[in-house]
C-alpha cells in the first residue's frame, strides 16, 4: 500500500514525494525507485533537505528527519504501535496526518481525532480503502434525507477463523503480499477493523458480535440485510455489516425512509419500489484514491473520516486457538488471535481487550479457543505507546470527556 502511495503521488501534478521511511531502508528505497524517483539515504534534516533540492527523494528509517520538508505525513504501515507513534508525532509537529492505517484507527482512532480537534491539527483517514468511502457515502445519504439502515463491504478473501501467516504462506507468496496481512484478511481481522472504524466515524453500531457476513449475492443485498420486520436478519437498523460474494470488491449502502413523495422519486429514478433501497459502489481503489484525501487535508483542511466521539464500536481480541498461560500474544494477522467487531458498551462492561493492543501481551490464564479475551486474561505491554494511548482514550470516555 505504501508503495503503491509514492507511485501514484509521484505521477500526479502538485503533489511531491519529499521522501519515505521504513525500519527496514530497502522497503522504501524500492517504493522510490518503482516510482521513477531517485533515492537517497539520509539521516539529518539538513541532509533531507539538500537532497530535495537536489530533486532527490531521501529514504529514512525513522521519520523525523523528513518532518521539515513535508506538509502531510502518510501512514501506510498497518500495524497498530506504529500508527500510534507516528499521529503523536505528527500532532506534536503540528503536521497533517493521512493514515491508511486502519488498525490505529480502530483501535486509537476516538482518542487520535480529539486530540487533532483540541489543537487544530488535521487528523484524517484516507480515501481508498473501504471505510472512507462508504463513510462519504454514508454523508451524501443522510445530506439527501434517507435514513442508512445498513452500511457495508463485499469481503474480498474467503473466511477462515483459523488463519495463520504458517497456513496461507504459499497463497501469500503467489499474490505478492505479507504472509501475516493476508491472514488478518481471511481470518476476518481486517473485516472487522474497516468496519470498527466506519462506526465509529457515522455512529452506525453492530446488530450482533462480529456482524453477520452473509453469503450473497448482490441481487439479493435487499432480501437480507434489511431489518427483520421486513423480512431480514437486521435485528434493528443504523449497522455496519459485510457480505461474502459479488459484492466485493465494492461497497453498499442500504437506505430507506418513509417520505412518500421521496419514495416516488427514488421509484422514478429506478431504484425501486422501496421502502429498502441499495446504493452500490462496485469498486474501491486503494491507494489510488488516497491523494485526494491529501489534497483536500492540505490545501482545504479537510477531513474525510474521523471518530466522532467515544467510541461506538470496538474490535476485541478472540482466541484463534486454545491459549495458555505463559504465551505471548502476536496480535493481528499472527497464531494466536483474531478479531472481532463488538459494541463498545459490552466491551468496557466485560472487560474485554482490543486487538490492537494486544500484541507482546502475555496469558495469564487458560483462554479457550473462540473465547474474546479478558483484562483479567492478559498483562499488556505497558511500555507500548498503543496501550498508553488506549488507557487514555478508556479514561476520558469514563469521565465523560470523550463522548
Amino acid at each position: 500500500m505504501g508503495r503503491g502511495v509514492v507511485r501514484q503521488v509521484a505521477r500526479l501534478a502538485g503533489m511531491r514525494v519529499v521522501g519515505v521511511c521504513d525500519l527496514i531502508l530497502e522497503r522504501a528505497w524500492q517504493a522510490v525507485e518503482e516510482a521513477g524517483l531517485r533515492p537517497e539515504e539520509a539521516t539529518g534534516e539538513a541532509q533531507v533537505r539538500t537532497l530535495v533540492r537536489e530533486g532527490c527523494a531521501p529514504v529514512c528509517s525513522t521519520p523525523e528527519p523528513l518532518l521539515p520538508e513535508a506538509d502531510v505525513l502518510v501512514d501506510a504501515t498497518g500495524d497498530p504501535e506504529a500508527g500510534a507513534r507516528l499521529a503523536l508525532l505528527a500532532l506534536h509537529e503540528r503536521k497533517t496526518l493521512v493514515t491508511m492505517n486502519i488498525e490505529t484507527d480502530a483501535t486509537v482512532g476516538p482518542i487520535l481525532a480529539f486530540l487533532a480537534r483540541a489543537s487544530g491539527s488535521v487528523y484524517t483517514v484516507g480515501f481508498g480503502d473501504e471505510p472512507a468511502v462508504l463513510c462519504e457515502m454514508v454523508d451524501f445519504a443522510r445530506i439527501l434525507g434517507l435514513e442508512v439502515v445498513c452500511a457495508g463491504k463485499g469481503k474480498n478473501n474467503r473466511l477462515d477463523r483459523t488463519a495463520t501467516p504458517a497456513s496461507v504462506e504459499d497463497e501469500a507468496a503467489a499474490r505478492g503480499m505479507s504472509a501475516r496481512m493476508l491472514a488478518a484478511f481471511i481470518d476476518g481481522t481486517k473485516t472487522m477493523l474497516e468496519m470498527t472504524a466506519l462506526a465509529n466515524a457515522t455512529g452506525l453500531g453492530v446488530d450482533c458480535p462480529g456482524m453477520h457476513g452473509p453469503e450473497i449475492d448482490l441481487a439479493h443485498l435487499l432480501d437480507v440485510l434489511v431489518p427483520e420486520s421486513r423480512g431480514g436478519i437486521l435485528k434493528r437498523s443504523g449497522v455496519v455489516e459485510y457480505a461474502i460474494g459479488d459484492v466485493a470488491p465494492g461497497v453498499f449502502l442500504v437506505v430507506t425512509t418513509k417520505d412518500p413523495l421521496l419514495r416516488r422519486d427514488l421509484a422514478y429514478l429506478r431504484l425501486g419500489e422501496g421502502p429498502d433501497y441499495l446504493l452500490y459502489r462496485p469498486y474501491h481503489l486503494a491507494s489510488l484514491e488516497l491523494p485526494l484525501s491529501i489534497a483536500r487535508a492540505a490545501l482545504d483542511r479537510e477531513v474525510t473520516m474521523q471518530a466522532q466521539g467515544a467510541p461506538k464500536v470496538d474490535c476485541v481480541a478472540v482466541a484463534k486457538r486454545d491459549l495458555a498461560p505463559g504465551e505471548v500474544l502476536d496480535g493481528i494477522g499472527g497464531e494466536t488471535v483474531y478479531g472481532r467487531a463488538d459494541d463498545s458498551e459490552g466491551v468496557r462492561t466485560l472487560k474485554h481487550v482490543p486487538i490492537g493492543i494486544v500484541a507482546g501481551a502475555r496469558v495469564r490464564r487458560a483462554v479457550p479457543k473462540g473465547e474474546p479475551l479478558t483484562e483479567d486474561d492478559v498483562v499488556l505491554d505497558e511500555e507500548k505507546v498503543v496501550v498508553q494511548l488506549r488507557r487514555l482514550q478508556d479514561t476520558l470516555v469514563a469521565a465523560g470527556i470523550l463522548r
